[in-house]
């Protein structure tokens, strides 16, 4: 009988050290890993053991957080678009409003500083295309865009006041490109193809109807009329007397061909 209750005597005590053991072990990594604590019973005596819960495998925290990264990605775009939305501001013209319009205000639109030897301008059509075209002549080269396209999206914000979109444009020279042409008179002329001004696919442009007060109108589109006439921008008739067409983003502005 005492052989027996000290041979239990011995195993409970090795059992209690293993468990210490264990508990130290758990304390020294607890940084690493998590975890948690049970009490069990070993003949009559409490001993706690911890049980160490494995860490998140790195893959998955990984994954998680590429998942929260695209998800603020896509939160952020669909701000950008909707506050682009928000920008273009009236109301969209049905489709026979449309054409009204562009019948109304088909003409040649003029855009020119009245020095150099540069120049652009947009013929509007009925239909709502256009052809546009653009000069410089400067160092021995002469600079030319030609490219045609069409506008569309037009909306009313009043009666002084559209938006509208350049829906497509077709460029019929490339941006940089070079080539060399002999005129009538024997003479080569170096082209170099340029890029066009204030009318991009894709760009919003706002239509000022004759008659809408000078003050409300952008200085940068004032100015645009004002140059080539030489006039201080105080001195812009006031109503403004002509139709127009302005590109906000590149501040720059073609004004209805008066020139006889």
């Amino acid at each position: 009988m005492k052989r027996r209750i000290v041979v239990a005597y011995i195993l409970a005590a090795a059992m209690l050290a293993t468990s210490c053991e264990m508990l130290t072990k758990v304390r020294d990594n607890g940084d690493e890993t998590g975890s948690t604590v049970e009490t069990v019973e070993v003949t009559g005596t409490s001993i706690t053991a911890a049980t160490t819960v494995a860490p998140e495998p790195a893959e998955t925290i990984s994954e998680t957080t590429a998942a929260t990264t695209v998800a603020e990605t896509t939160s952020e775009s669909s701000v950008d678009a909707d506050e682009t939305s928000e920008s273009v501001q009236g109301d969209p013209l049905d489709a026979a409003a449309r054409t009204t319009f562009f019948h109304t205000y088909a003409d040649t639109y003029l855009m020119s500083s009245g020095a150099g030897g540069w120049a652009a301008y947009v013929v509007v059509n009925p239909n709502g295309t256009f052809d546009y075209n653009y000069h410089d002549f400067d160092a021995g080269a002469y600079y030319i865009c030609h490219a045609s396209g069409e506008l569309g999206n037009v909306a009313m914000i009043d009666e002084n006041t559209y938006t509208m979109r350049v829906i497509s444009m077709t460029y019929e020279y490339d941006v940089d490109s070079e080539w060399t042409e002999t005129d009538t008179d024997g003479i080569e002329i170096n082209y170099i193809g340029a890029d066009s001004y204030g009318f991009h696919e894709g760009d919003l442009l706002y239509f000022y109807v004759a008659g809408a007060e000078a003050s409300t109108l952008p200085e940068g589109y004032l100015t645009w009329y004002a140059m080539p006439r030489a006039l201080p921008l105080e001195n812009v008739p006031d109503p403004f007397p002509l139709n127009g067409i302005y590109n906000a983003v590149d501040d720059s502005a073609y004004i209805e061909d008066d020139y006889e």
